[in-house]
């Protein structure tokens, strides 16, 4: 079965179960033949988005009835934005999309059939995790197959001019003429960075700085200068 928005499908009195699955989504791969060479010049893409298909079926009291129960359906499958969706099967785990094209009802008798494809991003995605920096340092194991993407907080103890968090040769560096009580976030899904809850990108080193990801595996990430601030690091595993 399945939830979307929040709703279990079993609050519609629905039955559910997925008829089609991407196992692999597509890539926005590009191919140029070129005159007088063999074969073509790959230029690799990304992932497309993942389509899994539900069928859904429900039974009504009279086909009046029937029809009545399909106006709440539809409204309980419409929405302007993606959202969550977690399938029963698939604990701890969940995809977010939103119905993709037209869905056409099949009418039966007092039975009503139809067919969803929904249209997800290409990850299922786990819960999220939270890790606090001891010492200046944090070393986090990302059980996903595909890399995750970090969120960091720090409440600074300390006056500082800079702070940077690093993860081999790659680091995040933010400058700033930081004060004690000052907070800093650092989203590197988004790229966004709030100092004090204010959006400070002109604060980002971008010339040096990289929003990095965190591997499959364990990675250990540090905090300089040392002794300036109380950290955490949050992020969800993601599996393709």
């Amino acid at each position: 079965m399945i939830t979307f928005k929040g709703t279990h499908a079993s609050a519609y009195s629905l039955g559910a179960k997925v008829t089609s699955w991407s196992m692999v989504p597509a890539s926005s791969d590009s191919y140029i033949d070129i005159p007088g060479r063999h074969g073509s010049y790959h230029f690799p893409g990304k992932r497309r988005d993942l389509l899994i298909g539900v069928e859904f079926a429900f039974v009504g009291n009279s086909q009046a009835d029937m029809y009545a129960k399909s106006l709440d359906i539809k409204a309980w499958l419409y929405s302007e934005e993606r959202n969550t969706i977690l399938f029963d099967f698939l604990p701890g785990k969940h995809f977010i999309g939103k119905p993709d094209g037209e869905i056409d009802m099949e009418p039966f008798f007092m039975l009503g059939k139809f067919e969803v494809s929904f249209r997800c991003e290409p990850f299922a995605y786990g819960e999220e995790v939270t890790e606090n920096f001891t010492a200046d340092a944090a070393t986090v194991t990302n059980p996903g197959t595909f890399e995750a993407l970090p969120v960091f907080n720090a409440t600074f103890t300390a006056t500082a001019s800079e702070w940077k968090v690093t993860l081999g040769t790659k680091y995040v560096r933010i400058v700033h003429d930081f004060q004690i009580g000052d907070t800093l976030d650092v989203n590197c899904a988004t790229g966004a960075v709030l100092i004090n809850g204010s959006r400070a990108l002109d604060k980002y080193d971008w010339q040096n700085s990289e929003f990095f990801a965190l591997p499959v595996g364990e990675s250990t990430m540090t905090i300089l200068p040392a002794g300036i601030c109380t950290a955490s690091v949050a992020y969800s595993p993601r599996w393709v």
